[in-house]
């Protein structure tokens, strides 16, 4: 759409200035003029967005599909802007025979395009001021970076909401069952639930459904957003008090939003923090007291440590000194004890060609209690027989569910849900306390979930911006045959970007993975906006002998139509899904309102500071110019030699 506006925009201008020429020439010529300036545009446009398929990670493979179709579209809104516009302006626009009054919006935008000129002339002579405010609006936006909220993906206000029940390790299924149903009965006469269903002693992730007594959840889908007053997230911060009044000794009673389906690290909480090291105590501890700063902090609901410390067990303490006097060592004992209790491969047999191991093992009516476990027999180094009593005490103990590895290190996860707030914010809160926090030698924090997606988001948003500019400056470079043009289109575009935080400051929302294409979006508008000024500039400029201050105001008025038809009809593209009025608009929201508030200011960048910036660096490089008229051939001079 943008370069069939620049095709078709200056092909009128070329019919008003002369409307006695044949239509056709008018269409070629106007094409030839603008087509340079396009298609410089439009291999900016792809250096810009294709870097994006060379960054690894998950921000690449959510938008993969789509930089793909808009690179298919700009590659042929370029091919019909060269050869199919032309032709349909020679049929719609018609030939002249003489010129055409002027329509009451022609003259109105021509009254626009005066007055503009006038006040860009006297911003151009005032160039450093402009640029000063310039540094100002981006100086502040930068201040506001640091208030914006930040987020993986915006949560979409589908109405799925999971009430989760954890109780101890031990309970049977008609307990959790119990627990259940005293939610159901809680939220029966509820009219924002349109459905609801429950599973008791199991929990589901991803496809998969596992058997765990002590467990159970309650998948609850809200009416239409619609037809609600609240949103999900509202919903959920209203049943959080509710299903907290529901007893469960020693268990934990969860609710929080559904994530997105699909992307793996949306399935787990929002904040993840983990504790790794070698001691399950020292972990059990840490963890322990990372839980508690995560529940001081008042950002953070849903606070849980992964690490069950309920199930029962057997302790076993052996008596070094003792062991050794008896002729027996721990590693003895503990191989004993392994195979007296979890049973031994003694042999082997084949049935139907498959071999099936024969494993002995005690029946476990003699396993019940500490006292049969003393009376275990273990044998020595001499062949005498030892009882465990003799080398090592028993005691009753809690230790954990399941022992998590990472990289064959010991984890320990405690995790939370953002309570509707700023989750970057969070996240840096968190950081804080637990730089504060001593611990020992060996053992260490990381951070998963959507904070780990937030991280690995903002490298590739550099990555890519990095690759994209470099790129874009090259084709720049290529076109223009110079460093100097390229390097202030592009240096421009950081001053875009503010009315993008403007944008997310003003309406609350966070910066995204989504917003990536928003910046991507301004920077491209803004070097095609660019090209098209700094192309005809310099062409006044060094052919028309014009001074730097007039052929930039003077490319600026006669490029003032098509810069705002594209910016315009950008911006009315965004709106839609701005205003979020469809169902799952919520993902695409930020990135509609980064991208507008983008434009506004882009608008402001390509009308007022990028003129001042070709005057100030043009300037310095070569002085004003302008024709001079041929000298008069003087009369031939006779001369004379003397002798």
């Amino acid at each position: 759409l943008d370069n069939s506006i620049v095709v078709v925009e200056n092909i009128s201008r070329l019919q008003g200035e002369q409307p006695n020429k044949n239509i056709k020439r008018q269409a070629i010529s106007g094409t030839a003029e603008v087509g340079p300036a396009i298609v410089a545009a439009t291999l900016s446009f792809l250096a810009l967005f294709v870097p994006f398929l060379l960054v690894p990670g998950m921000t690449s493979l959510l938008f993969r599909e789509l930089i793909l179709v808009i690179a298919g579209i700009v590659v042929i809104s370029l091919l019909v802007a060269v050869a199919m516009t032309p032709m349909l302006a020679t049929l719609f626009l018609g030939q002249q025979s003489g010129r055409r009054e002027t329509t009451r919006f022609e003259r109105f935008f021509d009254r626009v395009a005066e007055g503009y000129g006038w006040i860009l002339e006297r911003a151009v002579r005032r160039r450093w001021a402009v640029v000063m405010l310039f540094i100002a609006m981006l100086s502040l936006a930068g201040w506001l970076l640091g208030r914006v909220g930040g987020e993986f993906l915006p949560m979409v206000d589908d109405g799925r909401v999971m009430v989760k029940v954890m109780l101890p390790t031990g309970a049977s299924v008609s307990e959790t069952d119990r627990v259940l149903q005293q939610i159901e009965q809680r939220i029966a006469d509820d009219p924002l639930i349109e459905s609801a269903f429950s599973l008791a002693g199991g929990r589901v992730q991803g496809l998969y459904t596992y058997e765990v007594a002590n467990e159970g959840q309650i998948d609850i889908q809200l009416i239409p957003k619609s037809q609600r007053p609240v949103s999900t997230r509202q919903y959920v911060a209203g049943l959080q008090p509710t299903v907290a009044q529901v007893p469960a000794p020693g268990g934990r009673i969860m609710a929080r939003q559904m994530p997105i389906k699909g992307i793996h690290g949306l399935r787990a909480a929002d904040l993840m923090v983990e504790v790794r090291g070698q001691d399950m105590e020292t972990l059990s501890d840490l963890a322990q007291r990372t839980a508690d700063i995560m529940s001081g902090l008042g950002q953070l609901t849903n606070v849980s440590i992964s690490m069950d410390m309920t199930k029962p067990e057997y302790q076993v303490k052996v008596d070094r000194t003792r062991a050794a006097e008896l002729g027996v060592s721990v590693e003895d004992i503990s191989r004993m004890l392994r195979s007296l209790v979890g049973g031994a491969v003694v042999s082997r047999y084949r049935e139907a060609g498959e071999y099936h191991d024969i494993r002995l093992v005690i029946p476990e009516n003699r396993l019940t209690s500490h006292h049969q476990i003393e009376n275990l027999v273990v044998s020595g180094t001499a062949g005498n027989a030892i009882r465990v009593r003799d080398v090592a005490t028993i005691g009753e103990a809690v230790g954990p569910l399941e022992i998590i590895r990472q990289n064959q290190v010991r984890q320990v996860t405690v995790e939370a849900n953002a309570a509707g707030v700023d989750l970057a914010g969070a996240v840096a809160n968190l950081r804080r306390e637990l730089d504060d926090l001593e611990i020992p030698v060996g053992y260490e924090f990381g951070f998963g979930g959507q904070a780990e997606l937030m991280a690995d988001m903002r490298q590739a948003v550099m990555a890519v911006l990095a690759f994209a500019v470099f790129f874009a400056f090259i084709v720049l470079t290529v076109q223009f045959n110079s460093v100097k043009l390229p390097a202030l289109i592009l240096g421009s575009a950081p001053f875009c970007l503010a009315g993008l935080v403007f944008g997310l400051y003003l309406t609350g929302l966070a910066f995204g993975a989504t917003v990536l294409i928003a910046i991507l979006v301004v920077i491209a508008l803004n070097v095609n906006d660019g090209v098209l000024l700094m192309t005809f500039a310099e062409e006044l400029h060094q052919k028309q002998g014009l001074s730097p201050t007039e052929a930039v105001v003077r490319a600026a008025k006669i490029r003032l139509r098509p810069r705002l038809m594209t910016t315009i009809t950008t911006m009315i593209g965004f709106v839609p899904l701005a205003l979020n009025l469809g169902e799952g608009a919520d993902m695409l929201q930020p990135m509609a309102i980064g991208a507008i508030g983008g434009l506004i200011t882009e608008a402001l960048v390509a009308l007022f500071f990028m003129p001042c910036l070709y005057a100030l660096s043009t300037r310095n490089s070569r002085r004003a110019r302008r024709v001079r008229p041929r000298a008069r051939p003087t009369e031939p001079v006779e001369v004379l030699a003397v002798p």
